[in-house]
């Protein structure tokens, strides 16, 4: 009986402790798979499954923005100079903008040549979160639309700056 008491207390002792502990852990940043060209592949089948309702197909979300829609992109009237009130550069997992700048938190596939993407956008001091869809046109514009509810968004297409 003592040894199995004591067996408990050895084992349930350093969790209370610790329960009862005034230091915090930092909070655990959640993993991102690895990005690459396997994302391309995987919007491209999701595009496939979306064409096809009884197709399993992979899941529509993905690790990071595919590689087509990255680069520097300004208004289709804009110089592309870093100044351009309408100039966007789309990374993996980031956009920045004229004075702001959003991590990516989530990125969704949504039917051929488009992603539907979740930003936490930081600038001039102010933090909050925004959700836009990036279409790819078949003239290699890039249309930028919010979702409903956001009246005072007016999309502007976009040209593929040189870099």
């Amino acid at each position: 009986m003592r040894i199995a008491l004591a067996a408990t207390l050895s084992l349930t002792l350093p969790l209370a402790l610790a329960a009862c502990s005034q230091e915090s852990e930092p909070p655990v940043e959640s993993e991102v798979a690895p990005v690459g060209t396997a994302d391309d592949a995987n919007l491209r089948e999701a595009e496939r499954s979306l064409a096809d309702p009884t197709a399993q197909g992979p899941t529509r979300q993905l690790t990071a923005i595919p590689q087509r829609f990255r680069g520097v992109w300004d208004a289709v009237d804009g110089n592309c100079a870093p100044a351009s009130d309408l100039r966007i550069e789309i990374g993996e997992r980031s956009l920045g903008f004229y004075e702001a700048r959003g991590a990516v938190t989530d990125i969704v596939a949504d039917g051929p040549d488009a992603v539907v993407v979740t930003l936490a956008m930081e600038g001039e001091g102010e933090r909050w979160t925004v959700r836009r869809r990036f279409a790819l046109a078949e003239d290699g514009r890039l249309i930028p639309t919010a979702p409903a509810g956001e009246e005072d968004f007016e999309p502007t297409p976009l040209k593929r700056c040189e870099t």
